[in-house]
């Protein structure tokens, strides 16, 4: 299941607020942004102790290949415990990227990164996903009844919080804060 990211209108707007992280730093999300791993190219990968960086196609069959990528360095991280929960949001922001967030028919044209900050003493994991789109994710209100636009709301409740950052220029990420301490 993927999010709906719709189109930033003025109105829409109102029913999304950044959480506190993002606005607590000047630095491109408080330092968990690793520019220097975001020039992968497709299908590369790279690992640290602290931090990993995965490059996917904008292909549908890339949210299978982030939440392996993801499983794989949790694991290694000895997280095992926010396997599930990393996996569903990273599944849902590479979806949302790979469906939403490239140019009219620029499906299987562009990159969406995905990079996780173990986040240390604090505990949890840092998940961000960039795409090349500056397209404000908006959280839709889905009825029950809807076959997609219930993707941010799982975000949400299976991250600590969660936000976005533009990049000028560049597009956008979108982080989520998952496991570890307020």
């Amino acid at each position: 299941m993927n999010a709906e990211l719709v189109s930033s209108e003025t109105d829409s707007e109102a029913s999304w607020s950044r959480p506190h992280l993002a606005e607590a730093s000047d630095a491109l999300l408080g330092g968990w942004w690793n520019d220097a791993l975001s020039r992968l190219a497709v299908g590369d990968s790279v690992r640290t102790p602290k931090a990993a960086a995965g490059a996917f196609g904008a292909v549908p069959e890339s949210v299978r290949r982030a939440r392996g990528f993801v499983t794989g360095i949790l694991e290694g991280w000895e997280l095992s415990d926010l396997v599930e929960d990393v996996r569903l949001v990273v599944s849902e922001l590479v979806g949302n990227a790979c469906r939403h967030a490239l140019p009219e028919g620029g499906v299987g044209r562009g990159r969406v990164l995905v990079q996780l900050r173990h986040l240390g003493e604090r505990g949890g994991v840092a998940c961000m996903v960039a795409d090349p789109s500056e397209k404000a994710p908006v959280r839709v209100d889905a009825h029950h009844f809807a076959e997609s636009g219930r993707g941010l709301g799982l975000v949400s409740a299976f991250s600590r919080e969660w936000g976005w950052r533009p990049v000028e220029g560049r597009g956008k990420i979108v982080w989520a804060v998952c496991g570890g301490e307020d």
